[in-house]
């Protein structure tokens, strides 16, 4: 009976290279056509268009949102330098100008008297109850201040 499976089995390699022979070859698709790489950079366009949609959407209407108060806003500030600022904030009914710069917050000084960002910044000194008309005069003679001590 081996004798003759033997015969079959060594010829049976040669029946399936003849049936491949007979087989055409289907055509592969084409993957990356004009077609196909003109959908992907419209998605991409698409996708990035959105994400710089959010970013002005968040940047416009105020980001996340979080907890609002209303005992704490900033009434006036000025750019001292391109990375520094000067601000006046007011906490409750206390007005304090604070200097802002690169990982360092401080506290420049307490007002006495509130000021309005409409009413010209009118400033009392705590030293000698003068006054002193606009921020930038208070600024300098503060600075001063600051270097003579």
């Amino acid at each position: 009976m081996i004798k003759n499976i033997l015969p079959i089995a060594l010829l049976f390699p040669f029946s399936i290279m003849a049936n491949e022979a007979s087989v055409e070859l289907q055509k592969m698709p084409d993957v990356m056509g004009a077609g196909n790489i003109f959908q992907i950079l419209a998605g991409l366009f698409v996708v990035l268009m959105m994400i710089l949609g959010a970013g002005w959407m968040m940047k416009r209407f105020g980001g996340l949102g979080g907890v609002s108060n209303d005992n704490l806003k900033i009434v006036a500030g000025i750019s001292v330098g391109q990375r520094e600022k000067i601000i006046v904030v007011q906490v409750g009914e206390v007005q304090v100008l604070v200097g802002i710069a690169p990982g360092n917050i401080q506290t420049l000084h307490v007002l006495e008297s509130t000021i309005n960002s409409d009413s010209g910044l009118k400033i009392k000194s705590q030293k000698n109850g003068d006054s002193h008309h606009g921020f930038i005069n208070h600024l300098k003679k503060q600075m001063k201040n600051r270097a003579e001590s």
